[in-house]
């Protein structure tokens, strides 16, 4: 007679469970270990003086964004015709396009300061750029909000408190929600955070598309203005801001 099963189908014997739970162990003092020498690889006297310039910028940028943005809030902007959202059902898909998007971009910018530290002046400029470029296409928008907009600003609890200071009612073209996340992935070189950085900005333009929180051209605008801010970013930070905290001349991207 065959000796009596100890476990159920589906339940660990405690020597998979130590297994487990070493790999586990092992895999993050591998972390550990690779963010101790992604920190340990940074030369800190220039890197803090370039760090402050940027940040510098990243403020003036969003001044001029918050200034912009409440100026283009109070200017009576006509609906748009848009051939794809007058085939859509409105869908409130506000939490994922709040909690998820906030969710997202807090993992985003913990991965990037954990993992790529010499880079983090790079992703200020490269956003710093965003906010200066958004902003002049905000305020040069002649399109209102689409028809059965579902408001963020009136029924999405993180939103409504953002309102007026961090985001805006007449920023369309193009979609901040599609278009960071996209940047992200552009700037992350690991394949498992470019996928969910890539993943996250498709499914942030799915849903702005859903609630007709964008129009159909400003989902597409992101992609394309998206890029080339990356590009624009990259050249113009390693070709003139990178020498201020490289210690040695070097081909590499750091």
């Amino acid at each position: 007679m065959s000796k009596r099963r100890k476990f159920k189908i589906g339940q660990r014997s405690p020597d998979e469970i130590k297994r487990l739970r070493r790999r586990l162990l092992n895999g993050t003092l591998a972390e550990i270990h690779q963010i101790r020498d992604e920190w340990h690889g940074v030369h800190y006297r220039w890197w803090i003086i370039t760090l402050s310039g940027v940040l510098a910028l990243f403020v003036l940028s969003y001044f001029s964004y918050t200034q912009l943005g409440w100026y283009a809030d109070q200017r009576p902007l006509p609906t748009g015709s848009d051939w794809l959202l007058r085939r859509i059902p409105a869908v409130n898909v506000l939490p994922v396009l709040s909690w998820g998007w906030f969710a997202l971009h807090l993992y985003a910018a913990g991965a990037a300061i954990a993992f790529y530290p010499r880079r983090i002046p790079f992703l200020l400029f490269m956003l710093s750029v965003f906010l200066f470029i958004r902003t002049a296409f905000v305020f040069l928008s002649p399109i209102g909000p689409p028809v059965e907009m579902i408001d963020m600003g009136k029924l999405d609890y993180l939103f409504s408190r953002l309102m007026g200071t961090y985001t805006f009612k007449n920023e369309f073209i193009f979609s901040g929600h599609t278009c960071i996340p996209f940047l992200f992935f552009l700037f992350f070189e690991t394949k498992g955070l470019k996928l969910l950085m890539l993943g996250g900005s498709i499914t942030m333009a799915i849903c702005v598309l859903l609630s007709h929180n964008h129009y159909t051209v400003d989902v597409i605008a992101a992609y394309l203005v998206g890029y080339s801010i990356y590009v624009l970013s990259e050249n113009l930070f390693y070709g003139f801001i990178r020498p201020l905290f490289q210690v040695f001349p070097s081909q590499a991207r750091y």
